[in-house]
């Protein structure tokens, strides 16, 4: 389908502006855009995306570092946009595209099937702020906002300009996979985050004293491992965000590494009873299990809760000297399957038949050994009686 630029998009019945935008691939339509005095006619037909990402794509290869911006559509295809700070992908390119004061050479593929997004390719000068200004080109002509970013916290560290991007604040879901610990930056993000409704996702976090912010902000952020200092908090502080961790079905937690203010073993007992939770079974074990840390003995949890039919969230504590405990640990055990308790079980199969094999070689290495003994003994004591027999003729 082809249509000139000159076509007078604004001039579209609604219907039919509805209809050419079901019809024609939305990168092809942006493509045309690029050649109009204005892009409101696009924002005029074009539906909302069911999503837009933004992700940091980080590579161990040299200049390979870029952006990845994805939309879906419920009515049109998918695209993903992959902006480059070099031109080694865009060999051969032959669109310019400008946004702004950005010019930008472009190449679009072509698709291999209808069910692929249709991918497109950008280098772009001026790395972070060319992004920004797409980012908010974007937003305008769809009439959207940023719902997810994806983006290694060193990504931030090392651009400050990154670091104060407003959808950063703004975004539905804000996810770093990589490792955080600078407790400033994270209170303030998810202070902002928090007022706004979005939820907020960091692979490994250390808050070293979560103050001056609320337990429903602070528990907004999900983690698959975190390190967080409560020892200057109040009890009834700390109690509600184990409450909001224990109500929380985000599969990819994994263990909460809590430091407490010295409690005795009837605050513990206090704080387990407030929360309703129970001893926890010797069995757990053989029915779940999880993954090991060298700091805790998560083998031996003292209490446990079960959240799920499946999932069991394990309380340990360590206590120091003076019979005080000084650190706690929340730990999620997950229910083994069929499969992996017949594994087990086939392992320790053979655990057990290479240790009686072991043994069994022993003892017949120590049979061997007396026999020789007593060989060399009895060959010992006849060769005494052929010298005493020399001696005595």
């Amino acid at each position: 389908m082809y249509l000139s630029p000159e076509f007078k998009f604004g001039k579209l019945p609604w219907l039919a502006g509805q209809r050419l935008f079901r019809n024609m691939n939305v990168v092809d339509l942006m493509n045309i855009a690029q050649t109009s005095s204005s892009t409101d006619w696009l924002t005029q037909i074009a539906s909302v995306p069911t999503n837009f990402s933004v992700t940091f794509v980080s590579s161990e290869k040299f200049f390979q570092d870029h952006w990845d911006i994805r939309m879906d559509f419920r009515d049109n295809d998918a695209f993903i946009w992959h902006l480059w700070p070099n031109a080694t992908q865009i060999v051969g390119a032959r669109i310019r595209w400008r946004i702004g004061n950005h010019k930008l050479v472009t190449k679009i593929e072509r698709k291999k099937s209808e069910r692929e997004p249709t991918i497109i390719h950008s280098f772009m000068i001026g790395f972070q702020q060319t992004l920004f200004e797409i980012v908010e080109w974007l937003e305008k002509l769809f009439t959207c906002k940023v719902t997810n970013i994806n983006i290694p916290f060193p990504a931030l560290q090392n651009c400050s300009r990154t670091a104060r991007w407003s959808a950063l604040k703004y975004s539905k879901n804000l996810t770093m996979t990589t490792s955080c610990a600078d407790s400033e930056w994270i209170v303030a993000i998810l202070k902002e985050r928090h007022a706004q409704g979005g939820k907020t996702f960091i692979g490994e976090v250390e808050i070293g004293r979560p103050r001056d912010i609320s337990v429903e902000a602070l528990s907004s952020l999900t983690y698959k491992s975190g390190r967080l200092n409560f020892n200057l908090l109040s009890f009834d502080y700390f109690l509600e965000y184990v409450k909001h961790l224990m109500a929380s079905d985000d599969d990819r937690f994994l263990i909460l590494r809590a430091r407490i203010p010295d409690w005795t073993i009837e605050k513990v007992n206090e704080f387990a009873q407030k929360l309703d939770l129970s001893h926890s079974a010797e069995t757990l074990s053989r029915t779940h299990f999880t993954t090991e840390y060298r700091d805790f003995d998560v083998k031996r949890p003292m209490f446990q809760y079960n959240q799920s039919e499946d999932i069991v969230l394990a309380f340990n504590f360590l206590v120091k000297p003076g019979d005080l405990y000084a650190c706690m640990a929340v730990v999620r055990w997950k229910r083994k399957t069929a499969d992996r308790i017949e594994h087990e079980r086939q392992e320790a199969e053979n655990e057990r038949r290479i240790a009686e094999e072991d043994a069994r070689m022993m003892l017949e290495e120590d049979e061997e050994e007396d026999e020789e003994e007593e060989l060399r003994d009895l060959e010992d004591a006849r060769e005494d009686n052929r010298r005493r027999a020399i001696i005595m003729g």
